[in-house]
């Protein structure tokens, strides 16, 4: 578990935790704030679609929301949206030539919603196809900036995110200084664009060190 605290006086939790599905060959559970998170992933297993040969895998993820994820009960339901981001974010990271004609399957659902979810779908998504041994360039991070008046804040709440003026969330490969996804909403000045993007991007790099301790963590239980 880790508390942030930025010169913005932004202070909320960040908890990982691989393993948490038996039953799928990798796993991750992850609370940032209110939001909490779980991802499972399967494969590689031969896909059920019909394809020709080819030297890459396949990646398919869905991204769904329970129906008490939100304050209005009843909504949940899949996000197509978001489950082409997280496609996107993480193909690029993912080494799909290492599983020929097979497909993961990458299931994230989101057990309540309190701001900033799909940067935290991406990150769990990338500590669960870690835990499940596929293989990767690097571990994927997401972190979202909303822009409220003259301020910035990292990893807003729903709150904050219903008031915001412009929005940009950035998923990046921290170690290789490589970004898979760039997103941005609203009307920004160059200067504040700018600014978000780096603290976007410092702020990944600080998530990655957590990421990968949660990994060393995981791995140091399993071989006592």
């Amino acid at each position: 578990m880790w508390l942030v605290s930025t010169e913005m006086k932004i202070l909320f939790w960040i908890f990982f935790r691989t393993g948490a599905v038996n039953s799928a060959a990798g796993s991750a559970y992850a609370e940032f704030g209110n939001t909490k998170v779980i991802v499972s992933v399967f494969g590689p297993r031969e896909s059920k679609k019909a394809m020709v040969y080819s030297d890459v895998g396949r990646l398919n993820c869905n991204v769904s929301c329970t129906t008490f994820a939100t304050p209005a009960r009843g909504l949940g339901s899949d996000n197509k949206e978001f489950s082409s981001m997280l496609h996107k974010a993480l193909e690029g990271a993912i080494m799909l030539e290492t599983f020929p004609k097979t497909t993961v399957d990458v299931f994230a659902l989101v057990l309540e919603s309190g701001g900033s979810d799909l940067p935290v779908v991406i990150s769990c998504a990338s500590l669960a196809l870690a835990d499940a041994g596929i293989m990767m360039y690097d571990l994927v991070a997401g972190v979202s900036v909303s822009c409220l008046g003259r301020n910035l804040i990292i990893d807003p709440i729903l709150e904050e995110e219903s008031f915001q003026d412009g929005s940009l969330m950035i998923t990046c490969m921290p170690s290789r200084y490589e970004v898979t996804q760039l997103s941005i909403t609203g009307e920004w000045s160059t200067a504040k664009l700018n600014e978000a993007m780096h603290l976007c991007l410092d702020a990944c790099s600080k998530l990655d060190k957590i990421m990968r301790a949660c990994l060393k963590e995981a791995a140091s239980a399993s071989l006592d």
